[in-house]
């Protein structure tokens, strides 16, 4: 869980720099608010699955 966590803000920090260099800072909004909605959709998409019940 905590390499998961490390990988992310490495691969995070590392992105956002690239694309700060190659563009500018508008494509690490985009990019950020992309992420945002694919989060928010597959959390609505979890939130509605049904999982079984065990009593």
């Amino acid at each position: 869980m905590v390499a998961m966590i490390e990988l992310s803000i490495a691969l995070g920090s590392t992105i956002g720099g690239m694309l700060f260099d190659g563009s500018s800072y508008r494509a690490t909004l985009v990019a950020r608010a992309v992420v945002l909605m694919l989060a928010a959709l597959l959390a609505f998409l979890t939130s509605r699955s049904q999982v079984p019940q065990t009593a």
